[in-house]
C-alpha cells in the first residue's frame, strides 16, 4: 500500500492540469516587480455583482494556472457558480517552488505586500467594499499562511489545503526528522525533499523560527483584526501535514483566531471541497 501511496503523492506534487468545460478563461500575464519576474492570473467575472477578491497560492510544481486548469480546484468555482457566488481569484507565481519569506536571500513578502498586492488589485479597480481572502495548497498553504499572519488585517478568511506545516524544520536534527517519519507515516522520500527544499529559503535555525508558522499565531498583534481558518487535509498525508494541521488549528484558537481543522479521508493533497466552497462564501457548515 505505501508504494502505492508513494505513487499517489509524486502524481499530486506534479498537478496534473485537466481543463473543464464551461469555465471562463482569465487573464495571465507577467510582470517584474524589482527584478523579480512574477506571473499571474486573474478570473474574468463581473466585479458590480462581488467585489471579493480571493488569491490563490499554488502547490509545489504547480503554476498560476493551476487554480484554473486542475479538476479538484475547479470544482470549488464550480460550486460557487451553482451558489451565484463569483469572487476574483488572483493567483500569483514566483516560479514552480518558492516560499513567501523575507530574509537576506529572498524578499518575497514584502514584495508581496508592497507591490504585487496593489499591483493586481489596481487592474480590477481595487477591493472596494470586497472581503480579501487567501487559499493556499501544501507548498502555497505555507505561503498562504505566512502572509496572512505577517500581513496584519490585511484578509478576513484564510483557507489551508494540506498545508505545508510541520514540527520540524529544515535545519532539525536527524533523529527529529526520522521520529517525525515514523510518527506521521510520511514518505522517508518526501520529506527529505521537503527539508531540502526549505534550506533553499531558509537561512538557518534563527531564521526559521521567525517563519516557523506554528509560532506566528501567538505573535499576532493585539488590536488588528484576526483571519479565520479553515484547515483540510488528508488523514494519509505522504508529507505527514495531517499533525502540523491539527496542530495549527488548535495553535491558532488558543491564540483567540477563529479556525476549524477538518481532516478527512485520503493521501497529498486531500481536501474537503464543498467546505472549503463554502466557508469562502461565509456559509455555515
Amino acid at each position: 500500500m505505501r508504494p502505492f501511496a508513494l505513487f499517489v503523492a509524486l502524481i499530486s506534487l506534479l498537478y496534473l492540469e485537466t481543463s473543464l468545460a464551461g469555465v471562463s478563461e482569465p487573464r495571465c500575464s507577467a510582470k517584474s516587480f524589482n527584478g523579480v519576474k512574477v506571473k499571474y492570473c486573474i478570473s474574468d467575472v463581473d466585479r458590480t455583482r462581488n467585489e471579493d477578491i480571493v488569491y490563490f497560492f499554488h502547490g509545489i510544481s504547480a503554476s498560476e494556472k493551476s487554480w484554473f486548469k486542475k479538476g479538484d480546484t475547479q470544482s470549488i468555482t464550480k460550486e460557487w457558480s451553482r451558489q451565484g457566488y463569483e469572487p476574483t481569484v488572483m493567483t500569483i507565481s514566483f516560479g514552480p517552488v518558492w516560499m513567501l519569506v523575507e530574509n537576506r536571500k529572498y524578499q518575497y513578502l514584502p514584495l508581496f505586500r508592497d507591490q504585487i498586492l496593489p499591483f493586481l488589485e489596481g487592474q480590477v479597480g481595487g477591493l472596494r467594499q470586497g472581503r480579501r481572502m487567501i487559499i493556499g495548497q501544501s507548498m502555497g498553504g505555507f505561503n498562504a499562511a505566512q502572509a496572512s499572519l505577517k500581513m496584519p488585517g490585511l484578509f478576513e478568511r484564510v483557507v489551508l489545503l494540506c498545508p505545508a506545516i510541520t514540527v520540524v524544520g529544515p535545519y532539525s536534527p536527524q533523529q527529529d526528522i526520522n521520529e517525525y517519519k515514523r510518527r506521521t507515516h510520511a514518505e522517508g522520500l518526501l520529506v527529505d525533499s521537503l527539508v531540502g527544499i526549505s534550506q533553499r529559503y531558509i537561512v538557518d535555525n534563527n531564521d526559521w523560527d521567525i517563519h516557523n508558522v506554528l509560532n506566528l499565531p501567538e505573535r499576532y498583534p493585539m488590536g488588528v483584526l484576526k483571519p479565520r481558518y479553515y484547515v483540510s487535509t488528508g488523514r494519509g498525508d505522504n508529507f505527514g501535514f495531517q499533525e502540523g494541521s491539527e496542530i495549527f488549528a488548535n495553535t491558532a484558537i488558543k491564540s483567540g483566531f477563529q479556525a476549524q481543522s477538518v481532516p478527512v479521508f485520503g493521501y497529498h493533497c486531500s481536501f474537503d471541497r464543498r467546505g472549503v466552497s463554502n466557508f469562502i462564501r461565509g456559509v455555515s457548515q
